[in-house]
């Protein structure tokens, strides 16, 4: 996980230092290696019938997908063919694609790529994973931006409000993203970061010493700012209000999380324990503890003794991750 925004963390939230995941539900080697460790283990005689029992699977598999597949096939193909440049071919005797039936393609080809990902025990990224994301740096120091406008948001809109239970799971996506792109996920991993990491201590140097010298001149400067007119001071109403409103948001993003949930779920669950986030209670479940600079050196102090020491860092990643989104 790193932050999108240079060192400086704006995610809310509490803080994470060890993450509790549902073990995998899908066999993650590839198909063959997996029939060849097995094919292996077998007697000589066996290993022809072990062959045909393969295709036999693999083929009940296919017919059990086969509309799918072909619907999935047809909805894509004038749409790959305007991509590739070529003629989109039609019988003689009927007429190019309106815009209706392209877009009504498109709704259905959206859906079956949405529910595919979903058998495949893949998952949307949440609002939850995407601030706990942004939360602190790893291994990406530069500052970025991503371009959400080069993404066009019509299609996923579209595709969130056409039924109750899309409507329900489109609340616990990051705004910033829902309608423009999917993020799904899958598996868990880990990834490490070894040595002086001088940029990294810089960035927390900086958060150590400027940032949180303005955070603390933060709530004075608006008071001033306020007495003399410059900025304007919420009412007890507007106050108030302000904190119902993010509360009855809160209760309708966990309402929907619970009502996406179940089997093949849209988004994955958590709740937490201390400074633990639990997704999944399996007695085979997964716990990867994250090392981070901030973690090691709570303080100034410790991180100004750190400076010329050897550090590791240890953030949980995603196994596989695939991303669907439409050029604006």
């Amino acid at each position: 996980m790193a932050s999108s925004s240079g060192s400086r963390s704006l995610a809310k939230g509490p803080r994470v230092d060890t993450f509790v995941m549902p073990p995998e539900k899908h066999v993650s080697v590839e198909s063959h290696e997996l029939k060849l460790a097995i094919k292996n283990r077998l007697e000589l005689e066996d290993r022809d019938v072990f062959e045909d029992l393969c295709k036999l699977m693999e083929g009940v598999a296919n017919f059990d997908f086969f509309d799918l597949k072909d619907r999935m096939r047809n909805n894509f193909l004038p749409f790959a063919c305007g991509a590739r440049n070529s003629i989109f071919l039609q019988r003689s005797s009927k007429s190019l694609p309106t815009t209706a039936v392209l877009d009504q393609k498109e709704a259905e080809f959206i859906a079956d790529v949405y529910e595919v990902l979903r058998a495949s025990h893949y998952t949307l990224l949440t609002k939850e994973e995407w601030d706990l994301a942004t939360q602190e740096n790893f291994n990406l120091n530069l500052p970025m931006e991503v371009n959400w406008d080069y993404m066009d948001p019509s299609l996923l809109h579209k595709f969130w409000q056409s039924s109750p239970e899309r409507r329900a799971i489109r609340a616990n996506l990051p705004d910033c993203m829902a309608d423009r792109i999917l993020v799904f996920h899958r598996g868990i991993g880990t990834e490490k970061l070894s040595g002086l990491l001088i940029d990294q201590k810089l960035d927390l140097l900086m958060d150590y010493t400027v940032f949180e010298a303005l955070d603390r001149l933060r709530d004075p400067l608006q008071q001033l700012l306020s007495k003399v007119g410059l900025v304007k001071k919420k009412t007890q109403e507007e106050a108030k209000a302000d904190q119902a409103a993010e509360a009855a948001a809160d209760a309708a993003a966990a309402a929907a999380r619970l009502s996406a949930h179940g089997g093949g779920a849209a988004v994955q669950m958590y709740h937490y324990k201390g400074n633990t986030m639990v997704g999944s209670t399996h007695k085979f479940a997964r716990s990867v503890q994250r090392k981070t600079l901030a973690l090691q050196c709570p303080t100034l102090l410790t991180l100004l003794k750190a400076f010329t020491t050897k550090m590791e860092l240890q953030e949980p990643t995603f196994k596989d991750i695939i991303v669907v989104y439409r050029r604006a």
